[in-house]
């Protein structure tokens, strides 16, 4: 994803930013990069209705895992796409109820 030089730091928690976004970006999607606290934030906020991981076959050995302390989540998967390098999953985020 190329994103140039335009960034905004936002420091009001991850809703905030988003709700900034939505205006600018018009029709187009926002997206949200970040590492597994910042994506589960926003899942737990009901803030993303869709989710796309990247799983590369490398074990680290550590990290932060995505969904640690979030409630229960129904994800419909969408496609699954293998390249040489990862496979690329797409969930739709099932809302809450």
């Amino acid at each position: 994803m190329r994103l140039g030089l335009r960034f905004t730091f936002v420091t009001e928690g991850v809703a905030s930013p988003i709700e900034q976004a939505r205006p600018a970006a018009g029709e187009k999607d926002v997206v949200v990069m970040g590492g597994g606290d910042v994506i589960r934030q926003c899942v737990e906020l009901g803030l993303i209705d869709e989710l796309r991981i990247h799983l590369a076959p490398i074990v680290l050995g550590g990290g932060t895992p995505l969904f640690a302390g979030a409630g229960r989540r129904e994800l419909v998967q969408h496609s699954v796409r293998v390249s040489p390098g990862a496979t690329h999953l797409t969930y739709r985020i099932q809302p809450n109820g």
